[in-house]
């Protein structure tokens, strides 16, 4: 048990700090100034991201999402991870220009797949996910138990003395 709280200790400070990373989180960029008249539609967005011609995009169904953010100005493109050990790259589309504004990994996605012992397959993570919330659980309500006993133990012997 104690390696299993020791990865989600690990990972999970990983996580916490996903925007303050490059790596974890890529810094978001904004296009060009434009109305929301002007935004290139979706579809042109797939036909700039597989004409980077990137190993993990061949085709539409290696496009994970698609997100616009309007205050940005632009798209954010998430791809298929290749593996559960690797970290699905993302892509930021200026939405008036189409133009790349950045190319990058999502590490924070691979952070949270060992956070959640998903790397492992889904028996695993339901397994050691569920054995680890009981382990915890079980450490705070003897922790509990353990201080405040004493206490209610000496304001008993106080109000009922032998």
């Amino acid at each position: 048990m104690v390696l299993f709280a020791v990865t989600i200790s690990i990972s999970g400070g990983f996580i916490a700090f996903k925007s303050h990373l490059e790596y974890l989180q890529p810094s978001n960029k904004s296009g060009v100034a434009g109305e929301i008249n002007a935004v290139i539609s979706a579809s042109k967005v797939v036909n700039i991201i597989l004409a980077l011609r990137l190993p993990e995009a061949r085709q539409m169904t290696d496009i994970n999402r698609i997100e616009l953010r309007p205050n940005k100005r632009m798209y954010k493109v998430r791809l298929e991870a290749k593996d559960n050990w690797s970290s699905p790259r993302e892509i930021q589309i200026d939405a008036i220009t189409g133009a790349v504004l950045n190319v990058g990994l999502r590490g924070d996605q691979l952070w949270s797949d060992i956070h959640s012992f998903a790397v492992f397959g889904e028996f695993t993570k339901l397994f050691v996910m569920s054995m680890t919330g009981l382990s915890l659980l079980w450490l705070s309500l003897t922790g509990f138990y353990l201080f405040f006993y004493p206490i209610w133990f000496k304001a008993h012997k106080r109000q009922h003395p032998t």
